[in-house]
């Protein structure tokens, strides 16, 4: 049932404990299937949580089994305090245990079926606007602040160097995004990965997002991880760029200096992230940072 790709990367990434979690994984998915009277379907393709289309009686459902670590504690309150606003509704859950039962979005295609760009800005900006509100939780969510450490870690790996990431932009997004986090007023709980393949169609529900990472911060930080994605295939990607972010911030009345900042600063976070992770895409996030700063240059 758990696919061999799967297990291979638990064990990589967490050791015994990683293939001690697949075990019970798998004994915690026949417990289910007796309780709930369930039919599994073969599994999505995974990443970094195991999720697979059930049925119950008659009823289509997604479950999600995470790993117990910070990332699925925060992702389980985030579902919880969003409400099914905009958001994939959780139809049970058992916290202790691990899992969430979701209702199952169908067809389910994402915002990547879309070729037309300004549709596709369209949809996001209706699905973002449904989903932000004021925090209401006392969950302890990551912040915006919190995420920006990762520049720091890349120096303390490199002793106080770069690495592959050119200097002068490092330093720049290292003054950069304490200015912004210093004046930042209007702070909401964000997403946190609400890119394409995260917003999903549903004949009930209209446009809806899943996977939320739970995230304190202001809206326009929530809409990068949404403007670095699917620009490769286009002959001019920093006129993109550009309309992207004058269209996100017409349309949900957000700050076009802010978004292409924050922009810079997250590209040159994920940068590290991918350094980090002994990843080759902190080549993405550079070119992506510099055409955020020709923006910002005009």
């Amino acid at each position: 049932m758990i696919p061999t790709d799967f297990r291979l990367k638990m064990q990589t990434m967490y050791g015994d404990a990683g293939d001690d979690w697949i075990t019970d994984t798998e004994d915690l998915m026949e417990s289910l299937k007796d309780r709930f009277q369930l039919t599994y379907g073969e599994p999505f393709s995974l990443s970094y949580n195991f999720v697979i289309p059930v049925q119950i009686l008659q009823e289509r459902a997604v479950l999600k089994i995470g790993y117990p670590n910070n990332d699925f504690s925060n992702e389980f309150h985030a579902l919880q305090d969003f409400q099914g606003k905009g958001m994939v509704k959780m139809l049970d859950y058992s916290q202790e245990e691990g899992w969430i039962l979701l209702d199952r979005l169908m067809p389910g295609s994402s915002l990547l079926s879309i070729e037309d760009e300004t549709e596709v800005l369209s949809v996001f900006s209706h699905t973002a606007k449904r989903l932000w509100h004021k925090p209401v939780s006392t969950h302890p969510y990551p912040t915006v602040e919190s995420w920006s450490k990762g520049i720091g870690r890349l120096r303390e790996r490199f002793n106080g160097g770069t690495g592959p990431i050119p200097q002068e932009l490092v330093a720049k997004a290292e003054a950069l995004y304490p200015e912004l986090l210093s004046s930042s007023t209007d702070l909401y709980l964000l997403h946190g990965d609400l890119h394409h393949g995260n917003i999903l169609y549903s004949d009930s529900s209209g446009w809806t997002a899943i996977d939320p990472k739970g995230l304190i911060g202001e809206r326009e930080y929530d809409c990068i991880q949404f403007m670095l994605n699917e620009w490769e295939k286009w002959d001019a990607p920093l006129e993109l760029l550009r309309y992207r972010t004058e269209t996100i911030a017409s349309l949900l009345s957000l700050s076009y200096e802010r978004l292409l900042q924050y922009g810079f600063c997250h590209s040159i976070l994920s940068a590290s992230w991918s350094v980090e992770g002994g990843l080759d895409g902190w080549k993405t996030g550079v070119s992506l940072a510099r055409m955020f700063e020709e923006l910002l240059a005009e």
